[in-house]
């Protein structure tokens, strides 16, 4: 049964150690290589994310029939996987949202380097084969993730992979993760300019632990800029390159001391009212717009953001949601392309009794939970929706002096 769930602010100052989940990005792209390479079991810690385990087990068991879910990456990469599973026959589906999200592109690219994909009414029907590979350019394309699938399985290809990517490149940092996480199981990996040549190799099955989210870290952070003294451990948490969101550091640090500690990362509220730059340009972290774009209105201060070009795209029209759920609060917004505008300046006033859409999609949900901060409290329409990347985060809450509610929906 569906759960709302009621969220209060702290009657405290925030002081708490937070296990942050895993980075089911990082797990994600571990598990398919591992799954190359022979050995599932290598990849340690890999977290408990729906989208996870989902591809977890759909890699070990290897059904006929591959529901992902709402999972727009385990899709994209096992669609890429099943096209070099020579012999076998598989049929990659999901929850009907998924199956509207934008795919062509990916499609077609590994048509164009000899799969066989075909489309039918549950979803798409693969028959994996030997893959020459060769070269195949992506102008612009709406998810990084069509990138990362290509290049995940091109160490299987004959000739290897040569992928030009020309034009706008969305979310960048997560093709730079793939190519990391590819080195690490032995594949060798050249970029040159708009190029990245990728040749033919036995990945080895690396052991690798999977290390916090920076995404799920960016809640927190956002917590701290918007507490006047909250204090928060986060245990194995560290700058080290890998995730682009690790920008979240950066962009809040007028008002989040971060401290690199022996443990991880501690993190503070600074002293004294900062502002926050008013211009931010989200095209390598676009997973950064929802905590930011609520903390910038609960905040009061204006914030023009660009590089969103694809949250239209993505488990609901994440622009769209945000501006409708600040216009109930009364704080306007608006959208022009891939711009988002707040005027700032307005305080954030949720309605009595009013209970917020979550959209089925994670971030709206933790990010709307950030507005009980300034509002006392918040009803979201959905508990559960935020198992997709940080199961625990609602107890997590509770730990660090949140009041958390959650009850059958009538």
């Amino acid at each position: 049964m569906p759960r709302s769930i009621s969220i209060r602010s702290p009657e405290a100052p925030v002081r708490c150690s937070i296990d942050l989940p895993r980075s089911k990005s990082i797990a994600n792209r571990a598990l398919m290589l591992a799954a190359l390479a022979g050995d599932l079991s290598c990849v340690r810690e890999q977290g408990d994310a729906e989208d996870t385990r989902i591809l977890y087990r759909l890699l070990g068991e290897r059904p006929r029939v591959m529901h992902c879910g709402a999972g727009g990456t385990t899709f994209r990469f096992l669609l890429a996987w099943a096209c070099v599973q020579e012999g076998a026959a598989h049929i990659l589906t999901g929850d009907a949202r998924l199956l509207e999200r934008p795919h062509d592109d990916l499609v077609d690219a590994l048509r164009a380097l000899g799969a066989h994909i075909e489309r039918v009414a549950e979803g798409y029907l693969v028959k994996g084969r030997h893959l020459s590979g060769g070269s195949v350019t992506l102008d612009s394309p709406v998810s990084s993730q069509f990138i990362s699938a290509l290049l995940l399985i091109a160490p299987r290809m004959e000739e290897g992979l040569r992928l030009r990517w020309i034009g706008r490149r969305l979310s960048a940092p997560y093709v730079r993760m793939t190519v990391k996480c590819l080195e690490h199981f032995g594949a060798k990996v050249v970029e040159e300019g708009d190029t990245i040549r990728t040749h033919p190799s036995a990945l080895r099955p690396m052991p690798m632990e999977v290390p916090p989210d920076w995404s799920a870290a960016a809640f927190w952070f956002a917590i701290a800029a918007l507490m006047d003294d909250a204090e928060i451990m986060l245990p194995g948490l560290r700058v080290d390159g890998w995730q682009g969101d690790e920008a979240v550091a950066r962009v809040l640090s007028p008002r989040v001391r971060a401290e690199p500690v022996p443990d991880g990362m501690l993190i503070r509220s600074r002293t004294g009212a900062r502002d926050l730059s008013t211009v931010l340009d989200l095209v390598d972290t676009p997973d950064l717009f929802q905590p930011m774009a609520f903390t910038y209105a609960a905040l009061g201060m204006p914030v023009e953001v660009s590089g969103l070009h694809n949250l239209g795209l993505k488990e609901t029209d994440r622009l769209c949601a945000i501006t409708e759920a600040l216009e109930r609060c009364g704080v306007p917004s608006s959208v022009d392309g891939g711009t988002w505008y707040c005027p700032g300046g307005m305080r954030i006033a949720v309605p009595p009794g009013a209970v917020f859409a979550t959209h089925g999609d994670h971030r709206m949900a933790m990010g709307l939970a950030l507005l009980s901060l300034v509002a006392g409290s918040i009803t979201l329409d959905d508990a559960d929706v935020v198992g997709k990347s940080y199961p625990g985060v609602w107890e997590d809450m509770r730990k660090a002096g949140f009041g958390v509610d959650v009850r059958p929906r009538l």
